[in-house]
């Protein structure tokens, strides 16, 4: 049977609820826009990150494929990937023409590679701070501990552990990280830690040059001690001793400070 001429045809009635459907949801996306931003509607913000969350985990997963490292999980991509998302959701502008996708790719990309740089560099730091622990630890218990009495062993043991609490109250100041995060949840209490590290290394300016040169070098500047060694010309077992040294004599120069409380 002759189709009339203003019959669609097969192929017509096939597209036609496609270009209908694919009007709708953009027709719906502008909506959805327009009462994020005249109305901040949280309801709308919702669906849109609902809409744009496949492509964001998209992103996630193109870009963990092309790492070049397997130190971290495609869940810690993902959630960089999110934040992105969420940024571009906040910034985008609907009314300059451009489409969401091109205006946030770029946006979800960058906020993964910031993201993991940003968890490398904070691993590199804690592997760095667990070393020079370890050999602060190693150079504070060089001595063999007494053998003798009880009460010995425990003042020896405690004379470390006063040297390790030293040098964690040394490196608070330091000059590559800022740990007032890590300091008491309390105003009065910061205020009073933040004063002990001062007196402290005041303290610091009373020991031997070379000592003083030691603890600076390793405790401001976060230098090991085969770097510390080989700027000042030492070798490392030189430098330990002098670590050593340095640590003890801050300790009793504390002592005789009655505000100094390093038990704190």
């Amino acid at each position: 049977m002759a189709l009339s001429s203003d019959e669609p045809l097969s192929g017509d009635r096939a597209t036609l609820p496609v270009e209908a459907s694919t009007d709708d949801a953009r027709a719906d996306e502008s909506a959805l826009w327009a009462r994020l931003r005249r109305q901040g509607d949280i309801a709308a913000r919702e669906a849109l990150v609902a809409r744009y969350l496949p492509y964001a985990k998209a992103q996630a997963a193109t870009t963990y494929a092309r790492r070049t490292h397997d130190a971290f999980e495609f869940e810690e991509y993902l959630q960089f990937a999110v934040v992105g998302l969420m940024e571009s959701l906040e910034r985008f502008d609907p009314a300059q023409g451009v489409q969401f996708k091109t205006f946030a790719t770029p946006r979800i990309v960058g906020a993964m590679l910031n993201g993991i740089e940003r968890l490398s560099e904070q691993q590199q730091q804690i592997g760095l701070r667990r070393r020079l622990a370890a050999e602060r630890a190693a150079s504070l218990a060089s001595e063999p501990l007494s053998d003798g009495s009880s009460q010995k062993l425990l003042r020896e043991l405690g004379e470390i552990g006063v040297g390790i609490a030293l040098g964690i109250l040394l490196e608070g100041t330091g000059m590559l990280a800022d740990q007032d995060e890590v300091l008491p949840d309390n105003a009065y209490s910061r205020v009073e830690l933040r004063q002990l590290r001062q007196q402290i290394w005041h303290l610091v300016d009373h020991l031997t040059p070379r000592e003083r040169e030691v603890v600076r070098l390793h405790y401001q500047q976060l230098k090991s001690f085969d770097e510390v060694a080989s700027e000042l010309g030492l070798t490392k077992g030189r430098v330990s001793q002098l670590h050593q040294q340095g640590l003890k004599r801050l300790h009793a120069l504390v002592a005789k400070q009655a505000r100094c409380d390093i038990a704190y």
